[in-house]
């Protein structure tokens, strides 16, 4: 679980769900600044992904830029520049963001669903909000939001409303509760199990703030643990996936 980018074997880091505020709240000041420590040590990694959420909120409007999250996008700009591919995945709170960062940072303008090839292993990315459970209202939802109609809806909006509409949403982002953990290992397995006919051989997600890896046969499922209290992360590493947690100090 200790960090350290530059270990020989490494081809790809993942990290989701940081939920940083465009608004910083002062309570975030730390975590803002390990992850740019993280994200400079990065630099030079084959691959990057951001696997959602790592905004709270975003949305790309024509004409409107959100400028509280410029100290963290120069730290990608630094990434990219050593040659590192960046990835982004968009998240239930940052699928909006997909046009900005594609076309300052290159990554995959659609921000949906990707696949690596990694060490002869097919690696599927995707957030994961929606993946275990059955709520067909937050189904809805999400189908709403990820629309180009929805999107078409959203611009109308002004800038604050839109923004005061997501915060009021979006909720407070926080850990697992015991029994939560849980019923996510409990769902994880038995989804996987259900996979048979899968074209990926390992599946990492984001989204449920718990990390966690489901084995069944020789498909995988990881989840990422979130960027909260402990700061965690993954890697691909010599041929396979690993949980890890970035210093506090």
């Amino acid at each position: 679980m200790q960090s350290n980018h530059q270990d020989a074997g490494i081809r790809a880091l993942f990290v989701a769900d940081c939920h940083f505020h465009v608004r910083r709240h002062p309570d975030e000041a730390r975590r803002w600044e390990r992850f740019i420590a993280w994200l400079d040590e990065a630099a030079g990694v084959e691959q990057l992904v951001l696997l959602g959420d790592i905004f709270d909120f975003w949305f790309d409007y024509p004409h409107f830029r959100m400028k509280g999250y410029e100290p963290l996008l120069r730290a990608l700009d630094r990434v990219r520049a050593a040659g590192t591919r960046l990835h982004f995945v968009g998240g239930n709170h940052d699928i909006w963001a997909a046009r900005y960062l594609h076309q300052r940072h290159g990554t995959e303008p659609a921000a949906g669903p990707l696949t690596l090839t990694l060490d002869g292993r097919r690696v599927h990315c995707l957030h994961g909000d929606g993946l275990f459970g059955r709520d067909l209202l937050y189904q809805a939802f999400r189908g709403i939001v990820r629309h180009p109609a929805g999107v078409w809806c959203a611009k109308a909006l002004h800038p604050e409303v839109l923004f005061t509409l997501s915060t009021w949403l979006s909720g407070t982002s926080r850990h697992c509760t015991r029994d939560e953990v849980v019923e996510i290992e409990r769902k994880a397995a038995r989804w996987l199990a259900r996979q048979q006919q899968a074209t990926w051989d390992h599946l990492i997600i984001g989204h449920v703030h718990h990390p966690h890896t489901a084995v069944h046969d020789d498909r995988r499922l990881s989840s990422l643990g979130g960027w909260l209290d402990d700061l965690n992360y993954g890697c691909w590493r010599d041929g396979r996936f690993e949980h890890r947690r970035f210093p506090a100090a």
